[in-house]
């Protein structure tokens, strides 16, 4: 994308050089008269001047794009290793022992559907700062989650950690939507003092139910 916002700050900045004699000649009367030209040429600066700064403009925002995107894929690709290491983890126990005692249980079935657990929340997270998620089916996906233990059983462990590590505005927001599905399917009742002590720790419908939406692949 910043590659094309340049090509049309370059086509943009030919053209009005191009034009600029016929645009003089509107003011100049005698279009042969170079005398009058060069009179007018004074207010030729200002152009030049307008053509400097929008090519300053394009510098700056191809430099913005190409830093998000380089952030991107720098992020993209740590997760690739995070998803790969736990994959490890989940084939061999010897690899498991290595990341410490991490999660509450000793059950070796729970703690694979643990770190199976924190892969799809990882993906989730991805895919919802990257504005492939909506909000609406992340919340659907989370309260669809944790209806079943292993879902619960990797938020109660993980919450604190994910929660407190948080650094950007969106990924609060990501954490937040998911603590707040957590407390609707383990709090009894449309509403409870809990429900809203957790969600001041944070800064910050159901419609969906094509669960396949929210699984990778």
């Amino acid at each position: 994308m910043s590659r094309l916002v340049a090509i049309a700050l370059a086509a943009v900045s030919i053209l009005l050089v191009a034009i600029s004699p016929l645009v003089l000649d509107l003011f100049g009367g005698n279009a042969g008269s170079w005398a009058r030209r060069g009179n007018i040429g004074q207010t030729y600066g200002a152009a030049a001047a307008l053509l400097s700064v929008l090519a300053l403009v394009g510098v700056g925002v191809s430099l913005v794009l190409q830093a998000r995107e380089s952030k991107a894929n720098r992020e993209q690709a740590s997760r690739l290793i995070h998803t790969d290491l736990l994959k490890m983890a989940m084939d061999d126990p010897a690899y498991l022992e290595c990341w410490g005692p991490y999660y509450s249980t000793d059950d070796p079935v729970e703690t694979r559907q643990a770190l199976y657990v924190n892969m799809i929340v990882s993906y989730w997270e991805s895919r919802y700062e990257l504005g492939q998620l909506t909000e609406t089916h992340l919340r659907e996906a989370a309260a669809h989650m944790f209806r079943a233990a292993p879902g619960r059983r990797f938020w109660a462990d993980a919450r604190s950690i994910r929660v407190g590590t948080v650094e950007s505005r969106k990924a609060r927001r990501f954490h937040r939507i998911l603590d707040e599905e957590y407390l609707k399917a383990v709090t009894p009742g449309p509403s409870a003092v809990g429900e809203q002590s957790s969600i001041e720790q944070f800064s910050g419908k159901s419609e969906l139910t094509d669960t396949s939406q929210w699984l990778p692949g």
